[in-house]
């Protein structure tokens, strides 16, 4: 089943049956509510009946001799639709048109007593609303058939009577065929509004989905040249922007590893034909005098080195990549390790006439856990690359001092100056500025970009800025 089909199944069913139970509910309050209504509007006619024959007679034997001479209490039965029973204090029937025996009217005057509450069930006599003005109601069967019976009581020259009004159940109560009719009409009302609201709304919730669908399957065939268009900020909204950024990131990602891999290539390519050149040059006697095959010599060793020096780079990479390298916590000395990397780089400083002024601010009581190797190949990479890329007769500024959190390493340099377009490239694999020509400049521009994965894993932060043509790149290992 399609994801719409689902929705709008979802959705017409849940609004089905929300819509039915409503309409159940506010059905059988209406049911109830009419009835109360009836059973008042017959206890209000028999108070008024009452009400009439104390004004107009004086005692109980004018009344019964008037009622039985006259069609008053016929006309007023078919008026109102009612039977008139008038009874005695001792429940003897004076006006019996449904000749009732006075036994079986005893047993339903009696049985009033056992009523509580208002409209409970309609097998028990009730009270409304606790007003003893408007008399009693009692539910009974009469010769085979139900009744709502209002009881009043009134008195004649101090002589008791009872009113009571019997009304056929059927005309109080809403008939079973109409009621499952209505009932008929809710189901098959509430079942159209379910479809076409379900419709509507299935659509309307599915169509991004299946937008979003669609654009998922260009992604993975390659193709990133469309955004989601996002409109809204619900739930949807923001997963497809989330998409968008996941794309052109997967974009950015595909084409540096395209570049990455031409990079590569062309890097190692180079270094294995010079490798086989030289190799070829000795072994064919191209070089024959001792000076030219010690040359030749030297520089396969050279390209060897430079092969080696990747190779191990492109698997410290991988191996942070694919995280499993492993980290260690050991006490690191920065000061001593910058001090012997600068002995180990003299010889480079020496050859491009580079000064190194240091500036060492640290407690004497710090101590910094670490892992002592990942920290020396990051300090080692920056000092290298301030080397390389400063200018002949320059200083070279290193520090060394702490914040609350960090030990922070700088180093700044000015020569090859990076510029704010090019500060978010420089710790990709393989970056070089192309403003400048490197070839003199040994390196395959994975130093930087390492060094950037490694203070991923260590926790610690390397940054880069430019100020007054000095480039400065930023070390903060956390203390703890």
């Amino acid at each position: 089943m399609k994801i719409q089909d689902k929705i709008t199944l979802t959705v017409a069913l849940t609004l089905f049956i929300i819509i039915f139970i409503t309409a159940f509910v506010f059905t059988q309050l209406f049911v109830f509510n009419n009835r109360n209504t009836e059973l008042y509007s017959l206890s209000q006619q028999n108070k008024k009946f009452t009400g009439f024959i104390e004004n107009n007679f004086n005692n109980s034997e004018m009344l019964i001799d008037y009622l039985k001479s006259s069609d008053y209490l016929k006309k007023l039965e078919n008026i109102i639709g009612v039977n008139i029973i008038i009874a005695d204090s001792d429940l003897k029937a004076l006006i019996n048109p449904l000749n009732i025996e006075n036994e079986d009217l005893k047993k339903i005057m009696l049985s009033s007593k056992q009523i509580r509450r208002l409209l409970n069930f309609p097998n028990l006599l009730t009270t409304l609303s606790g007003k003893n003005t408007l008399g009693k109601i009692i539910y009974a069967e009469i010769n085979g058939k139900n009744y709502f019976t209002s009881i009043q009581e009134f008195s004649l020259n101090d002589n008791n009577l009872l009113s009571i009004f019997f009304k056929k159940e059927s005309e109080v109560v809403i008939p079973p065929l109409r009621y499952i009719f209505d009932l008929l009409l809710i189901f098959l009302i509430a079942g159209l509004i379910s479809i076409i609201t379900g419709f509507f709304l299935g659509k309307n919730i599915s169509n991004p989905i299946l937008k979003l669908n669609r654009s998922v399957g260009r992604i993975s065939n390659g193709d990133y040249s469309e955004n989601i268009k996002v409109r809204g900020t619900d739930e949807i909204s923001i997963l497809a922007r989330k998409i968008n950024v996941m794309k052109d990131k997967i974009q950015r990602s595909q084409d540096s590893l395209k570049e990455f891999t031409y990079m590569l290539s062309h890097e190692i390519k180079n270094m294995i034909t010079s490798i086989n050149g030289y190799a070829v040059g000795i072994s064919e006697g191209i070089y024959s005098t001792e000076e030219e095959i010690n040359e030749a010599l030297n520089i396969i060793k050279s390209k060897t080195k430079d092969l080696e020096n990747i190779t191990e780079s492109l698997l410290m990479l991988s191996k942070i990549e694919n995280k499993i390298i492993d980290i260690s916590k050991e006490e690191v000395d920065m000061e001593s390790i910058v001090d012997e990397l600068i002995k180990l780089y003299e010889p480079d400083l020496v050859k491009n006439s580079l000064n190194i002024n240091k500036a060492y601010n640290l407690p004497g009581e710090l101590k910094l856990k670490s892992d002592k190797y990942l920290v020396q190949t990051v300090i080692s990479n920056l000092i290298n690359n301030a080397i390389k890329y400063s200018s002949t007769n320059s200083n070279i500024e290193m520090e060394i001092h702490t914040d609350d959190k960090n030990v922070i390493f700088s180093v700044s340099n000015k020569g090859f100056e990076i510029s704010e377009d090019e500060k978010d490239k420089i710790f990709n694999m393989f970056y070089r500025s192309k403003k400048y020509d490197f070839k003199n400049i040994k390196g395959f521009g994975l130093g930087l970009a390492i060094s950037k994965k490694i203070t991923s894993i260590l926790n610690a932060n390397l940054d880069f800025t430019l100020k007054d043509n000095i480039n400065t790149f930023t070390f903060k290992i956390p203390l703890t």
